[in-house]
C-alpha cells in the first residue's frame, strides 16, 4: 500500500475530555462485526452494562444507545471513555478509534486525513498560514479491491495535484484561484464525458455582475437532514446581508480560504474515479468552504467544524448538495466564483 497524508496529520492529537465539543455527543455511534462479538463475551460490571445499551438502528447498523441528552452511555461525568477506562483502547470500535479520521481507499493506495467535523482538527487545518504539503509512505497493509478505472484514477491524481497548486497559487485571489479551477474543471468534463482524458489545459471562469441567489442555496441548507439543532439554529439566521458579510471575511482571511478549498479538494475529489463527474466535486468543494463562512459568525473553526459534521458526515446530505450543484443555477460555475 502506498499511504498519502496531508502533512498536518501527524500534528493531530485527541483532547479527550478537554475537548469543547466531544464527539461522543450527538452522533450516532455504529459498531462493526467484530468489535462486536467482542463486547457480546464481556463479563462483569462492563459486559453487563455493554449488552443493555447496544441497539440496531434503522439502517441496520448495531449502535449505542444514546442516553436523553444524547451522550453516549459509555462517557462518563468527566467525558473520559468508560470502555478505555475498563478494557484499554484496543477496545474500541472502529469508528471510535479512527474519528475523526478518515481513509479513501483506491486498489494499493490508501489516502487519510482528519476531518473538520473535529474542532481540533479544524484548528490544526485553518490556523496553519504554510501551504500544505501530502507525504507518501510505504505500508505492508493488504490492498482493497475496488471497481475503477485504473487510468481514469491516475490522471485524476494528475488533475488533483493541479488543482491543488492553483488553489495554493497566492500570486492570485482566492476567487480567481477558484475560478480557475472551477473552468479547467468545466473543460475536462467535457472531454471526460466524450471518453478523452486529454492534456489539462487552464480556464478561468469569471463571476457575473450581481449577487448569487443566496436564497436558494439557503433553500437547499434549509432542506438538508438536519444532525443538530445548532445546524438549524445557524441557518434559520442567514441572510443575503450576513452572506456578503462573510464574504468580505473570506477576503480578509484567504489563507484560510485556500486551506478549505485544498482539505475539500484532497477529501473527495477521487471519488470522481466512480461516476465519471468532477464537476460536481469541485462545485462541492467551493460551496462548502463558502458555506463554512456563512456560518462562522467571528470563528471560522466553528463554522467549518459545523459545515463538516452537517454536509460530509451523511451521504443524503453529500448527494444532496451534489444533485443541487447540477440543477441550481446558483450553483453555476459563475455564481460560485462570486461567492468567492
Amino acid at each position: 500500500m502506498k499511504i498519502v497524508t496531508p502533512d498536518y496529520y501527524s500534528r493531530f492529537q485527541c483532547v479527550g475530555g478537554e475537548c469543547p465539543d466531544n464527539c461522543c455527543i450527538g452522533w450516532e455511534i455504529d459498531i462493526n462485526d467484530e468489535m462486536y462479538e467482542k463486547y457480546m463475551s464481556f463479563s462483569g460490571a462492563l459486559g453487563e452494562k455493554l449488552k443493555k445499551n447496544i441497539s440496531v438502528s434503522e439502517d441496520g447498523c448495531r449502535c449505542f444507545k444514546l442516553t436523553e441528552n444524547e451522550r453516549c452511555p459509555f462517557l462518563n461525568e468527566n467525558n473520559l471513555c468508560e470502555i478505555i477506562i475498563s478494557a484499554g483502547e484496543e477496545m474500541l470500535c472502529d469508528i471510535c478509534n479512527d474519528h475523526p479520521r478518515f481513509h479513501n481507499c483506491f486498489g494499493n493506495l490508501r489516502e487519510t486525513g482528519v476531518g473538520l467535523s473535529c474542532i481540533k482538527a479544524a484548528e490544526i487545518i485553518l490556523n496553519n498560514n504554510e501551504k500544505t504539503a501530502f507525504t507518501e509512505s510505504d505500508s505492508d497493509e493488504k490492498s482493497y479491491d475496488t471497481d475503477y478505472d485504473e487510468e481514469l484514477l491516475d490522471y485524476l491524481i494528475q488533475v488533483r495535484a493541479v488543482f491543488i497548486e492553483i488553489l495554493q497559487d497566492r500570486t492570485l485571489t482566492i476567487a480567481q484561484r477558484a475560478g480557475r479551477v472551477l473552468g479547467t474543471s468545466e473543460k475536462i468534463q467535457d472531454n471526460i464525458d466524450k471518453g478523452q482524458l486529454s492534456d489539462i489545459i487552464l480556464y478561468d471562469v469569471f463571476p457575473k455582475d450581481g449577487i448569487p441567489d443566496y436564497e436558494s442555496c439557503i433553500g437547499l441548507l434549509k432542506e438538508l437532514i438536519p444532525l443538530n439543532d445548532e445546524w438549524t439554529e445557524k441557518v434559520n439566521t442567514l441572510s443575503e446581508e450576513s452572506i456578503v458579510r462573510s464574504v468580505e471575511i473570506l477576503h480578509e482571511n484567504e489563507a484560510a480560504a485556500e486551506q478549505l478549498l485544498v482539505y475539500f479538494i484532497f477529501r473527495h475529489f477521487l471519488s470522481a474515479v466512480y461516476d465519471y463527474d468532477i464537476m460536481s466535486k469541485v462545485k462541492f468543494a467551493v460551496f462548502c468552504t463558502a458555506v463554512s463562512y456563512w456560518l462562522a459568525n467571528g470563528d471560522l473553526c466553528k463554522g467549518a467544524c459545523l459545515a463538516s459534521k452537517e454536509i460530509e458526515y451523511c451521504s443524503e446530505n453529500i448527494d444532496m448538495v451534489l444533485d443541487f450543484s447540477w440543477t441550481s443555477e446558483c450553483m453555476s460555475t459563475d455564481m460560485l466564483v462570486k461567492m468567492m
